[in-house]
């Protein structure tokens, strides 16, 4: 459960950080949140492709050494 909150935050940060969600205090010390609905559809899109690309590199990595003779 604590990983799930670790990794909810990290998301969370990381669109504060590329700018998909805008956080500004106004002057009577109000909180406003902006989010960026076609921002944060680009941003999903790209991490969801370098994770697949991540995958399929160990996945190929994975499979080359099963298939090499053990080196002990």
């Amino acid at each position: 459960m604590k990983a799930l909150v670790f990794l909810a935050a990290l998301a969370i940060v990381g669109l504060v950080v590329t700018g998909a969600i805008h956080l500004q205090k106004s002057d009577d010390h109000t909180l406003s949140i902006q989010v960026d609905k076609d921002r944060v559809e680009q941003d999903a899109e790209e991490v969801v492709s370098e994770g697949k690309a991540l995958f399929h590199k160990a996945e190929a990595e994975f499979e080359s050494g099963t298939q090499s003779p053990s080196r002990n």
